[in-house]
């Protein structure tokens, strides 16, 4: 170390007496006689600045050498007690499932889930209406309720609320949907009510499509309040009506509803219920514009549809057939699944095998796959690439049928309309069923659905 240092300062020395020699000889050889600034200058500071300059540069040069120290790795989350009980609540919280015991929904492919499979098997398909012309003035094609008791609900709606039946305008449609796919939900809500402790409530939550003004939701409520919940005792009800933008928002109400029952687990019920309709000439020009109608010319465009949609879930009594429902999977793709070039089911993929995964599920026992897809082929493309080579049993067309292709678009709704339709699935084959939202361009969800296995002791499951 003496030895090292003693190298440096002679080093520092030599390259000083150089400097002076030369500084002195250059003044001796022009006959200079040098004031006291360059004298500081010349024999002080220039020495000064080189040798030290050199040092420090060397020294810059030796720590890019030298080697990256790491960082100390994080803690272990055993050492800290609270970290590691939030990572092990966050683990079981994945695992958590509800029971969904009644579903009932209404597209143009019939009244009930069942009806609406089998209308998608035997190739049912959106129709051209003549009511409504695209901008070459063809019809356009429609997935269209004809069941809907349309004169029924404008005139109780205008009996209740005449400003109200004004204001609603294009919405009618939409509450001719409630009109028809609820009464069946809360005529089974009332009886799973009846049967349990006073202390039991139902939940309605009325999701509503964007589409409608915010400041109607007020008198909404109250209607359907009047119309069709008069029966059920003030105390033991809850009604709210909350907004739903997209089906992100619409999966986030699903998801929520499972993580908050399963954390509080206690004989209440819930109901929630969607309803919306893209048919109208409203709907119908604006995706003319932005080129995204079906047509002849259009073949990628989106045909307008409509659905109505009540689920309910709780805890099942002897009279129930439930099938248990699984958090959410959820993720948006990178890009618009319309923005061209191949498009990849990875995303749907991963959710998938995720689910899967948490519930200790093999593919090869997945027996159907229900997606709210519709005709176009990037939706279809995307779903056969992400089913690949795991769930190469799978019949493409007879397992894993796409509810869009016959009910249109019904969003943000389809996938509720397909949640529906999963259920009576999983129902009929008594085995598990794996439910995809896909409609949307970018957002992309996946739940498992599986029959709740009956207990020994035949009494009702846990929700």
């Amino acid at each position: 170390m003496l030895i090292s240092a003693l190298k440096i300062v002679g080093a520092s020395l030599l390259a000083v007496a150089l400097i002076w020699a030369l500084v002195l000889g250059w003044w001796q050889g022009n006959d200079h006689t040098p004031s006291t600034t360059e004298l500081f200058l010349f024999l002080g500071a220039l020495p000064l600045a080189i040798v030290g300059g050199y040092w420090l540069l060397r020294g810059f040069i030796e720590h890019l050498k030298a080697p990256v120290v790491p960082l100390a790795s994080a803690p272990d989350d055993t050492l800290d007690p609270l970290a590691n009980e939030a990572t092990q609540t966050a683990a079981m919280e994945r695992g958590y499932t509800i029971n969904l015991i009644g579903a009932f929904a209404i597209s143009s492919g019939g009244e009930g889930p069942s009806e609406i499979l089998a209308a998608q098997a035997a190739g049912v398909r959106p129709m051209p209406d003549s009511s409504l012309l695209d901008d070459a003035g063809f019809p356009a094609f429609t997935a269209r309720v004809d069941a809907l008791d349309m004169d029924s609900v404008t005139e109780s709606l205008a009996q209740y609320d005449a400003q109200l039946a004004q204001d609603i305008g294009d919405h009618t449609r939409m509450l001719a949907l409630v009109d028809s796919v609820l009464p069946a939900g809360l005529t089974q809500a009332h009886e799973a009510v009846a049967q349990r402790p006073a202390t039991s409530r139902l939940s309605v939550v009325w999701l509503m499509p964007p589409e409608v003004d915010p400041v109607l939701f007020p008198k909404l409520q109250s209607w359907l309040q009047s119309q069709y919940l008069s029966a059920f005792e003030p105390s033991r009800l809850a009604l709210t009506v909350r907004p739903a933008l997209a089906e992100s928002d619409v999966m986030a109400q699903i998801d929520r509803l499972v993580l908050d029952s399963d954390r509080t687990p206690n004989d209440d019920l819930t109901l929630v219920l969607a309803a919306a309709s893209t048919i109208g000439p409203r709907t119908v020009d604006a995706w003319s514009m932005r080129q995204s109608l079906f047509s002849a010319d259009h073949q990628n465009g989106q045909i307008p549809g409509e659905c109505g949609v009540c689920l309910l879930f709780g805890r099942p009594d002897s009279t129930d057939t439930p099938v248990q429902l699984t958090r959410v999977s959820a993720a948006e793709r990178d890009k618009s699944v319309d923005a061209g070039g191949r498009v990849s089911g990875a995303l749907i993929e991963q959710l998938i095998t995720g689910l899967l995964t948490v519930h200790d599920i093999a593919p090869a026992d997945i027996k159907a796959v229900i997606s709210d897809a519709d005709h176009r082929q990037s939706r279809t493309s995307e779903l056969l690439d992400a089913l690949g080579e795991s769930f190469s049993e799978l019949d493409p067309i007879a397992d894993c049928p796409c509810i869009g292709a016959s009910c249109g678009t019904t969003a943000p709704f389809g996938a509720l309309l397909a949640l529906a339709c999963a259920q009576a699935k999983s129902l009929s084959l008594s085995q598990p069923v794996v439910c995809v939202s896909q409609q949307h361009a970018k957002a992309r969800s996946a739940v498992l659905l599986r029959p709740t296995p009956l207990p020994a002791d035949g009494m009702s499951p846990a929700a």
